[in-house]
């Protein structure tokens, strides 16, 4: 039987003193009565012995009967506090060759999105306190998505904040090297502190491995994923009218930037165009250093490209930033300056429309000679 929901919320289930705990037949019996789609016929709690370490341990077995022809099914059930990535690919590992034909159910008060991504790749099905499931057993589909849900436990720091992605940019601009700590923060221009709790982030989430010491990209696409799916241009838009087209916008402003030595680089569709023809554009969209506000020069540049401010029906916008990041490994097409491939991904994922068909066009390209590497390999507005 196939069963799917979105956006309900369960109550999480709580102990008299208040500390959350794993009560995974409970959170299966309130999803079969949600449901309708299976029974339990039993669940039985394993004896804890002293197991062979290399093999897996369940915690329960709940057997269902699925409807509408009562077959029996298994499920082996493993609880825990936090199901952290690292800790789901830890379990993989343990599988591997010695996996059972009964369906595997992993249960925990929160399973994060990147948790659960890896759960379904694998074919191995998950359960959180609010409801939020994948349930796949013989005749048996069950997916629950968009229950709000907090994690049990803080990350000491976002590895794909604004600063944080520093670390993130250079491990993906050289996904195959081993880092040291040390090399790492001098490249990413960040404290050996936060390379230390960004790496402790990445390592939990399975993004990264250690190795002899240094630090690997286990997975770069994921890692890029990870990031465009946070990603937000944080910039300061201004929006102008131009009498020239587009092409000849960028020509002039590559003019008026190398004669005033302003950094620029064209970014969302006009970038995509470089590098892959194919994507045509009528809008010009730019990074240009916020020193340009600084030094009260917008009125010349403004000038120069015979354009003015508009609140609507603009043709080419001016993103101000203040983050030298977003320039690193610009490129040069014809004399004009576009953003890198891996900052072009993320500011077109970032755009609704044909921004994510663009990206997909440069990832293709551009990006995924480049990052396919590791265990597990996959495919906003202005």
């Amino acid at each position: 039987m196939l069963f799917s929901l979105d956006g309900e919320i369960m109550e999480k289930v709580k102990s008299a003193y208040g500390r959350a705990f794993v009560p995974a037949a409970e959170w299966v019996r309130r999803l079969a009565e949600e449901t309708t789609a299976f029974e339990i016929v039993n669940a039985v709690e394993e004896k804890a012995t002293r197991a062979d370490q290399r093999k897996v341990r369940w915690d329960q077995v709940i057997t269902l009967s699925v409807k509408p022809d009562q077959r029996q099914v298994d499920l082996l059930v493993q609880t825990r506090q936090h199901f952290l990535p690292n800790t789901v690919l830890g379990l993989f590992q343990k599988l591997k060759g010695d996996r059972p034909e009964s369906a595997i159910l992993l249960c925990a008060p929160y399973i994060s999105p990147r948790a659960a991504e890896m759960c379904r790749e694998q074919g191995v099905s998950y359960l959180d306190g609010v409801g939020n499931c994948w349930i796949v057993a013989p005749g048996l589909f069950v997916h629950i998505a968009g229950r709000p849900n907090r994690p049990t436990v803080s990350k000491a720091v976002d590895p794909f904040s604004r600063k944080s992605s520093r670390i993130v940019r250079a491990l993906l601009t050289h996904p195959q090297k081993g880092w040291q700590v040390q090399q790492l923060a001098q490249q990413a221009d960040v404290s050996l502190g936060l390379v230390s709790k960004a790496k402790t982030a990445l390592v939990e989430d399975a993004y990264l491995e250690e190795r002899d010491r240094l630090l690997f990209v286990r997975d770069g696409v994921k890692l890029l994923q990870g990031w465009s799916a946070e990603y937000r241009p944080q910039v300061k838009r201004v929006q102008l009218f131009a009498i020239p087209r587009p092409n000849e916008i960028e020509k002039r402003l590559a003019e008026w930037c190398r004669t005033n030595k302003a950094t620029y680089a064209l970014t969302q569709l006009a970038a995509a165009w470089r590098y892959s023809p194919m994507v045509r554009y009528d809008k010009s969209v730019a990074y240009i250093d916020r020193k340009l506000e600084t030094d009260n020069k917008l009125k010349s540049l403004l000038e120069h490209l015979d354009a003015r401010e508009v609140e609507t029906g603009a043709n080419c916008i001016l993103w101000i930033t203040d983050d030298p990041a977003v320039f690193t490994d610009s490129k040069e097409f014809d004399g004009v300056k576009v953003v890198s491939p891996l900052q072009l991904y993320l500011d077109l994922m970032a755009l609704s429309g044909r921004g994510k068909d663009a990206a997909e066009e440069v990832f293709e390209r551009e990006l995924r000679p480049l990052l396919a590497v590791g265990e597990f390999k996959s495919g906003g507005d202005e």
